[in-house]
């Protein structure tokens, strides 16, 4: 509820500047500025738009509500791109003026407020904004990339191959080829392990069961394994655990298991980020020895700052989507300082993937989708 509230305050401020700026101090005629209006606050609240149709079942075809949900959300990322470059644009040309007023030449070409050059230059942002929704909208909907880590240690006995999984924010407007895809590449791969660190459920499970049920195909000879991340709390996080280990998936909740032969001692706990369960590291590391490489499955990366030195080796999270469509990495980087890729914390390894989907928008601009296939080899 909180986080709907603010979504609308964000709505409604957003929704207020972009109108200003794009339409407020134009010349352009009466229906054009109301289309562009409509666009806007359209775009601004498509989430909250979105949560009341998807709450109140108001689309009952699936079909119809994947292309409404994809439309509304595609719109949602367009003005904020649109928002992102006409701040970007108003700081720049600010400063250019200053900058020209300062030195005596500043002419009214250059005066932010000289209609004729404002009106070229919303026009500009839109269509550049376009471009880069476009681009985004592409990048958002291709294959992840598979990212490659390679660790080594004195700790392991016996080479193991760990595919990780994250955020694949699994709603009823998933596209199950895509779902298909992504289990087709990860068995691809052939890993020894392969785990799912979080925001795999996004959505009520009645309605996505058969969605769900692609990830049964998900095969690594040591096991599939899963911890929750902050969005399946958002539903039924108890619904969500039966759901994922009736298909193979197998839960580690402040505890975790020995992989073969090889030393290597995986282990996951509850989400950081909710504090809707308690997080038990005594627990969680009771099972393992004293020489074992420890590995970690956290949703959120923040907990490597909880971790005294030495009791885990490397930490696999998601969470972030690498900041998903920049200049959103900014904001990102100002709740976690570990935004994506590797980090050396303490003595202790940090992995964060940028994950395998999307939240909201299919979007993805600087931070491509990937999957994780982390190579544990004996020195």
């Amino acid at each position: 509820m909180l986080f709907l509230i603010s979504s609308l305050i964000i709505a409604i401020a957003c929704s207020v500047i972009t109108l200003k700026t794009l339409v407020g101090y134009s010349d352009i005629k009466c229906g054009f500025k109301i289309i562009i209006g409509a666009v806007i606050i359209l775009g601004w609240f498509a989430f909250p738009l979105i949560r009341l149709i998807s709450k109140y079942n108001l689309i009952s075809s699936p079909e119809a509500y994947t292309v409404v949900v994809h439309s509304l959300y595609g719109l949602m990322g367009f003005v904020f791109i649109l928002f992102a470059l006409i701040m970007i644009r108003d700081v720049v040309w600010y400063a250019l003026y200053g900058a020209a007023k300062l030195m005596g030449f500043a002419g009214w070409s250059l005066d932010p407020k000289n209609l004729s050059a404002l009106s070229k230059a919303n026009q500009i942002v839109v269509v550049l904004s376009l471009i880069i929704a476009a681009i985004a909208l592409h990048n958002g909907n291709k294959m992840p990339q598979v990212k490659e880590i390679y660790l080594t240690s004195d700790k392991i006995t016996q080479d193991i191959t760990i595919a990780q999984i994250s955020d694949l924010h699994i709603t009823r407007s998933s596209l199950d080829s895509r779902i298909q895809s992504i289990v087709s590449q990860v068995n691809m791969l052939n890993p020894d392990v392969i785990v799912l660190t979080g925001d795999t459920i996004d959505d009520d499970i009645p309605l996505i069961q058969k969605k769900l049920g692609l990830l049964k195909e998900l095969s690594a000879p040591y096991g599939v394994y899963s911890i929750m991340g902050n969005h399946e709390y958002y539903h039924d996080v108890y619904a969500a655990k039966r759901m994922l280990d009736s298909l193979g998936l197998k839960f580690l909740f402040n505890g975790g298991i020995h992989v073969g032969n090889s030393h290597v001692f995986i282990a996951g706990i509850p989400d950081l980020g909710t504090m809707a369960e308690r997080i038990n590291l005594w627990r969680t590391v009771n099972k393992s020895e004293k020489d074992d490489y420890r590995v970690m499955l956290s949703h959120t990366p923040d907990i490597i700052n909880s971790l005294s030195s030495g009791l885990f080796d490397l930490v696999l999270a998601g969470h972030t989507h690498g900041g998903q469509i920049f200049p959103f990495h900014l904001l990102a980087l100002q709740a976690t300082p570990y935004l994506a890729g590797q980090y050396s914390v303490n003595g202790t390894e940090l992995y964060v993937s940028r994950g395998a989907g999307s939240w909201g928008p299919q979007m993805r601009l600087f931070a491509p989708t990937d999957i994780t296939l982390i190579h544990l080899n004996k020195k």
